[in-house]
This record gives C-alpha cells, structure tokens and sequence, in this order.
C-alpha cells in the first residue's frame, strides 16, 4: 500500500480517531442478534427494541409473563414494562444507575454476557471501569501504530516506559491515564444527568459543553501520542471543567464537586461540634462518648480529603458522608454516657437490621431462605426483653439476652 504525503500526514490523527471510537461510538452487538446502534430509553421503537425484548424474556427479565410483551409477543416498543425488565436486568449484571436506560454501558455488559466474556464490573472507585476504557484505549493506539510504523515506516510509536526509566516519566504516565479515567467517568455521569433532565434549554447546553469535553479528550490523546503529558494533563483539566458545566446546566453535581463542597462544609462543622462539646463538659455535662465520636469523625474527614487528593471522589463523598453521620452522633452523644451493656445493644439492633436486608435480597434473589426469618423475629423479641431488662438494670440478664440473640442472627445468616 502506497500512501501520499496528505495520507501519510493525516495517519496519526485517524489512529486517534479509530482510538476513540471504541469510547464514544456506540458498540454494534453480535451473538445473540441484536444490532444495538444508539441508546435506548422510553418512547423509541424499532428491531433493537424487540430484540432486546426477545432477550430479555430468554434469560430471566420477562417483559410480562402473559399477553402483550410476554415471550413471542414483543411489541418494538420501550415502554414501562420493557423499562422494569432492563432495571432488574442492570441490577442483575451490577450497572450503576439501574434506570432503565438501555446506554454505552449496559449495551457493552450485554455485548459481553452474549459472546461469553467477563462483564467489566462497576467499582465503587471511580479506577476500575474507566482504566479499562483508558487501558483498552492505548493499547489499541500503540498497536494501530505499531502496524503502520511496519508496513510505513513513519508513524512514531510513544515510548513505553520501562523499569528502570525515570519515576517522574511513569509518574506522569500514570497519571495521565488516571486524567484520562476520570474524564471518561465525569462525560459517562454527565450524561446520565442529561438523560434524567426535562428542561430542553439546558439539556442544548449541556450537550454543547460535552462536545467540548470530548474534544478536549482527542487533544489530550494526541499530546499524549506526542508523549507531551504535561499538556495532555492540561487537556484532560479542561475536559473535566468542561463536564463540570454541563452537570451544572441540567441541575447535577460532579462527584468532585459535591466530595469538595461537602468537605469544606464538614470542617467548619467540626470546629462547631468541638465547641458545643468543650462547652458541654464546662457545664459539667458527661461527653466521653461524644468526644470519642468526635474523634472518629475527624479520622474519618482526614480519609475523606486524602482520597480526594488521589483523585478517589467517590470514595472520598462516600467517607465524607460517613463523617458527616459521625459529627451528627457525636451532638447527640452529649450528656449521655452508655453502658458497655447499653452499646452492645444498640450494635446488636444494628446487625439484626443488616441481616433483614440480607435476608430480603436472598428473596427478592429466588434463593430459599429457609427459617432465617423465624430465627430473626425469635432475635428481635430477645432483644426487647434486654432493652426491658436495662430498664430495670438488670444488665446481667440483659447481658445473657443480647448474647442469644446474637446467636439466632448467625444462625439465620447460615440458612442461606
């Protein structure tokens, strides 16, 4: 293949083009022969609705056991029924939000449950989703480069940083694709913001901001060809301000908007509760607990701002939430001091709550969940007993309550 000088000049950016397309263009589905080629969400219609209709009433996510919708009566239609099925589906295979909208997302969770792969899962950091999109996006830059450079000889492959390179250059690469995952995330959030938003003057904008955030993402792709990563981080900076303004337009906040907002929020917070608390123990007032609570909830802020520092915003919001609680306890904490009788108690009630919603997920599942409920009712009337018996302060009895108690819920735990 011969290629003249406009071709050859242009190369690199095709490659760039052909990169990105596996982000951004919507992924054509084999195996089970649905051809899925845009979104899908209420109102539309067509052969990929039915489609998928057809797959779903196949595999367990029946679209209505009888009548219109049900296996052999697919209607094309996405409608409210079609939009239960792919919730429960999407709930199923773990895609977050699970709201029906057939997306990129669930299009390649169904691309890879139907040719037999493994579903990339959704982590509750924002690093696992998004470095597999970068990954799988570089790699396939350098190998398109790799082949051209053979057979053209004039298409410069960027230099893989080896061992026993300079740190700062892995550093920097590292980075970068961190940029990068981060971008890919906040543009995928962003459009989940739109697709929830009814107000047409703000959805126009917002999407015009994402155009600029996803030319923004090209550019930092070719700095990063050109091996420039700091100008590829630059890039990468203004496609997530670009985002930022398009959550903004359609009434949405970034995670690393809200994580920082709350954080501020939290530390002035925090001088606040200090001070009813120091002011609580002049008056002569017991605040052992709401000092330990205090303590724990500035642990848990100093976790918060550190993954944010790393990039973790939502790891970081959700450790800010968590601190936020802690704060709200540690105010209502002043002036009671619990027993250690009094706290096992209340830690019991808790586990008693948690295995509840273990054992309604086992159902909502199909598992059988054999006597677990009996066992926790028998757990929950123990528990009123030692919540009466520390009225009477009986702890002793209490004490022997609580531990049986504690017992049935692992037995509960067990039957499933």
């Amino acid at each position: 293949m011969i290629l003249d000088n406009k071709q050859k000049t242009l190369l690199p950016s095709y490659l760039i083009l052909a990169a990105v397309a596996v982000v951004f263009v919507p992924q054509v589905v084999f195996g089970a022969g649905c051809d899925f080629k845009r979104d899908l969400q209420s109102g539309v219609m067509g052969d990929d609705v039915k489609c998928l209709q057809v797959y779903l009433n196949n595999n367990g996510f029946a679209i209505a056991e009888t009548g219109v919708g049900s296996a052999g009566k697919e209607t094309g239609e996405y409608k409210t029924l079609t939009i239960a099925a792919v919730t429960k589906w999407q709930e199923a295979n773990k895609i977050n939000p699970a709201k029906g909208y057939f997306g990129a997302r669930s299009r390649a969770v169904y691309k890879s449950l139907v040719e037999g792969g493994t579903v990339p899962a959704k982590s509750t950091t924002s690093t696992t989703n998004g470095n597999a999109l970068v990954d799988d996006l570089l790699a396939q830059i350098t190998g398109l480069q790799a082949k051209m450079k053979t057979e053209q000889g004039n298409v410069t492959v960027p230099k893989k940083v080896e061992d026993d390179e300079d740190d700062s250059d892995t550093k920097d690469v590292s980075d970068v694709k961190k940029a990068m995952t981060e971008v890919l995330d906040a543009i995928e959030e962003a459009e989940d913001a739109i697709n929830d938003s009814d107000d047409d003057a703000a959805i126009d904008e917002a999407e015009d901001n994402l155009v600029d955030a996803r030319s923004e993402l090209f550019a930092a792709l070719r700095s990063y060809l050109k091996e420039d990563y700091k100008k590829a981080q630059d890039r990468l900076d203004d496609a997530l301000e670009w985002t930022d303004k398009a959550l903004d337009e359609v009434g949405g906040d970034s995670e690393k908007s809200e994580a920082n907002d709350l954080i501020d929020e939290l530390k002035d917070q925090v001088d606040e509760v200090e001070e009813e608390i120091d002011q609580a123990d002049a008056d002569g007032e017991a605040t052992s607990d709401a000092e330990d609570l205090l303590d724990e909830a500035k642990d848990t802020l100093d976790e918060a701002e550190a993954a944010y520092d790393d990039g973790e915003y939502e790891d970081a919001l959700d450790l800010a939430k968590d601190a936020e609680d802690l704060l709200d306890e540690a105010v209502d904490a002043i002036g009671k001091s619990d027993s250690d009788t009094e706290s096992k108690l209340e830690d019991a009630q808790d586990d008693l709550s948690d295995a509840r919603d273990d054992v309604e997920t086992a159902i909502d599942d199909g598992e059988d969940v054999g006597d677990a409920e009996d066992l926790l009712d028998e757990a929950e009337d123990l528990l009123s007993d030692a919540e009466d018996a520390l009225d009477d302060d009986d702890e002793s009895e209490a004490e022997d309550l609580i531990d049986d108690a504690l017992d049935l819920i692992e037995e509960a735990l067990d039957e499933f």
